[in-house]
């Protein structure tokens, strides 16, 4: 699997329109998979991102700024744009205003981004959970280091989410960071997803 995901050149060309002033940072890729043993119909994925820091001190610890990260195209795309031009975006609101006018070949961008967030995580938690009458919910939590851009805005709506959430968008090029769980001076996350309200799609199994 390649380490990096391009847009082609006509996607380029069409963000190049609506868009910050990005800088290239680098990024914890949150993948929550969620299965229950009854009335589930399959693995919910949730995908959320947080900005790498660096740290002075090996035992130094910071509470990751974790927000939500679209990785599936459900929006419309003046959302799209919305965001990239800093405004608050309503994602998950259809109108008759809502248009599809995503640049070409968009959707197998971000199936290759997927397959690459993917193919190079690490798993780092369990999470299981049990209660009256046999159900059972289990939460694995898993983590991928990547270099990139995002386009960053306020979340609008009131599903899923709270209105003024931080929630961000992928944009361009992005690269593995291999071995960042080893690195001298660095952290991933030390943080316990237990209590962690993950919930922000509804994708199931059969969506990578």
């Amino acid at each position: 699997m390649k380490n990096k995901v391009a847009l082609i050149v006509l996607l380029l060309i069409s963000f190049s329109g609506f868009t910050q002033n990005l800088i290239e940072k680098e990024f914890v890729i949150l993948t929550f998979e969620m299965n229950r043993n009854k009335d589930s119909h399959g693995t919910f994925i949730y995908y959320w991102i947080a900005e790498l820091e660096n740290y002075e001190k090996e035992d130094e610890y910071k509470e990751p700024k974790i927000h939500s990260l679209f990785l599936h195209e459900f929006y419309g795309s003046e959302q799209l744009e919305s965001c990239c031009l800093g405004k608050v975006s309503y994602p998950y609101t259809m109108t008759t205003g809502t248009e599809f006018n995503f640049p070409k070949n968009y959707s197998e961008y971000l199936t290759d981004l997927r397959e690459l967030v993917k193919n190079n995580r690490e798993k780092i938690q369990v999470i299981k959970k049990e209660w009256k009458d046999g159900y059972k919910e289990k939460v694995t939590v898993y983590a991928t280091t990547v270099r990139g851009k995002l386009c960053e805005c306020k979340f609008g709506g009131d599903t899923y989410l709270t209105k003024g959430d931080r929630i961000s968008f992928p944009k361009g090029n992005y690269e593995i960071i291999k071995n960042y769980l080893t690195s001298e001076k660095r952290i991933l996350l030390f943080k316990d997803f237990s209590d962690f309200n993950y919930s922000n799609t509804d994708y199931r199994t059969g969506k990578k």
